[in-house]
């Protein structure tokens, strides 16, 4: 019994030589990335509406009456959309309710103004620096003022390539003691501008002590 055993372990061995004699091993292969294409084909206040973790600020923007500033095409925008957990943040922080029409209607406007760009600032073909620069946002005087910069290591994108990294607005130390924050979507390119989708608001304060507008 062990003798015939035997046979049949050095049959079935012969076989699977044979059969690995009919594959050949692949010697060259030439990798040819296809990189999804950041042209979303609609406005910005049309992608905002297309995905859930924006309903936040869905209606921020429907609060304020502020759906002309996504939808125009006079100038470049580079707009840092504020995903939910942004939005909570702001509301937790200034005044504790639930809905966003709880809040101020000016606060509210200013949060909004703040986190629209005048230009086209994104990771693709160096359009931003890896160090941090000043940026003139919708909100006008000293409140109005913004640093952003590119990560320079390649992370957070959900959908999109990003050429050198996440989008960051107040780095540490870059805008006195202003609140940064991150985006987790970036170089998201619409009909009218730019769209960084961020994890937290960000906002302008020179020391830990001042008195914010929002």
């Amino acid at each position: 019994m062990k003798k015939v055993k035997n046979i049949a372990i050095a049959a079935l061995s012969l076989l699977m030589l044979g059969a690995c004699q009919n594959f050949k091993l692949q010697t060259d292969y030439k990798y040819e990335s296809s990189p999804l294409d950041p042209h979303v084909g609609m406005n910005a206040w049309e992608y905002m509406n297309s995905r859930d973790d924006l309903s936040e600020m869905v209606e921020a923007v429907e609060y304020t009456g502020m759906q002309d500033y996504y939808t125009q095409t006079d100038r470049t925008i580079t707009y840092l959309f504020l995903n939910n957990d942004a939005i909570m943040n702001f509301k937790t922080a200034h005044a504790q309710v639930e809905k966003i029409y709880y809040c101020d209607r000016d606060e509210v406007t200013r949060l909004l103004q703040y986190h629209m760009i005048v230009g086209e600032y994104h990771s693709l073909n160096q359009k931003l620096p890896v160090e941090p620069i000043y940026v003139k946002t919708l909100l006008e005087g000293e409140w109005g003022l913004m640093t952003l910069k590119v990560n320079k290591s390649s992370s957070n994108s959900i959908g999109f390539p990003i050429a050198n990294g996440n989008i960051v607005a107040n780095e540490k130390g870059s805008n006195f003691n202003s609140r940064r924050s991150s985006s987790v979507a970036s170089n998201i390119l619409p009909t009218n501008g730019v769209i960084h989708i961020m994890n937290d608001y960000a906002m302008f304060r020179k020391t830990y002590s001042d008195v914010t507008p929002y």
